[in-house]
């Protein structure tokens, strides 16, 4: 199922069956678009939240997606970071950021500090890396525990970003989701509830404006 065919679907639904009444109104397909990416992001959520709970690491690969970006040296604390692409998902252990490594040394990705503890890594504490670069999340920034930057560190100019995310700009109209066939119908039907409640407050708004 590609984006536009998800959007389509809903828009004929919600004039089918929902706005029977008022046939000219008619959702723009863009904002359409909008909420099938929150609805999927809201979905993919509760799936892995599940997962936790249940005591296990089910995390769907197909929703990790891959970025390239640009590090920037912090020399005044000795460390560096990168600005995110995108939010991942808020997950626990901030294990939305599925991993970090160098451009060119994928293979030996950096370790992940939960922004939780990071007061509880700093100084001395650092041993607990073994003299290895680990990062952690502050805000929209992740910061390195050294400036790999430096040729000492390995001179690391860019880093590869997984993220645990559904960003629906990396893809076009007619290319296929990576969501599977039974979430399908939970993101159809979600996107119609928040369209029909959306549709709902805004009419009662307007009737209030007119008493």
């Amino acid at each position: 199922m590609t984006k536009t065919i998800l959007a389509e679907q809903i828009q004929r639904l919600y004039a089918r069956f929902l706005d029977r009444d008022n046939p000219s109104d008619v959702i723009d397909l863009r904002e359409v678009i909008i909420l099938v990416g929150q609805s999927i992001n809201k979905v993919l959520k509760l799936q892995v939240a599940e997962s936790f709970k249940a005591g296990m690491m089910d995390i769907p690969k197909c929703n990790l997606i891959q970025y390239t970006a640009a590090v920037t040296a912090e020399a005044g604390n000795n460390r560096a970071f990168i600005t995110l692409p995108v939010i991942p998902l808020t997950l626990p252990m901030d294990m939305g950021i599925w991993s970090i490594a160098a451009a060119t040394g994928a293979m030996t990705p950096y370790l992940p500090i939960p922004s939780q503890d990071v007061l509880v890594f700093q100084g001395a504490n650092l041993s607990y890396l073994e003299g290895k670069i680990g990062y952690y999340l502050q805000g929209k920034k992740v910061f390195f525990t050294k400036n790999i930057t430096l040729a000492a560190n390995g001179t690391v100019t860019s880093v590869v970003v997984n993220l645990l995310t559904m960003d629906l700009s990396q893809f076009s109209d007619n290319e296929m989701l990576p969501i599977s066939p039974e979430v399908e119908s939970t993101i159809i039907d979600d996107v119609l509830q928040t369209i029909s409640n959306g549709r709902v407050s805004q009419a009662e708004l307007a009737s209030k404006q007119q008493q």
